[in-house]
């Protein structure tokens, strides 16, 4: 529940990852999770526990950056962000 943001609007997403983020620290700018017309995100849904050293896949739907982003920061509250490169 930690990871699905504090917006009320993303209520209706329940245990997911909404509280996602891509930022681009050059152009000081932050992406989150895009939404359908309900307010759900775009993304893995019902993710309740991840155990240790366990692995799960997700997904998880962002606004395209300008083109001439080539690297952001994801970010998931409670996690170290991961660096990533954008290829065109």
């Amino acid at each position: 529940s930690q990871w699905k943001g504090s917006e009320q609007e993303l209520n209706n997403s329940g245990p997911s990852v909404a509280g996602a983020a891509l930022v681009d620290s050059e152009g000081k700018k932050r992406y989150y999770v895009l939404r359908d017309t309900e307010g759900r995100c775009l993304c893995t849904m019902r993710i309740s526990t991840i155990s240790a050293k366990q692995t799960i896949p997700f997904f998880a739907q962002f606004p395209a950056p300008p083109e001439d982003v080539t690297k952001v920061q994801f970010q998931l509250p409670t996690m170290p962000p991961a660096q990533i490169e954008i290829s065109k």
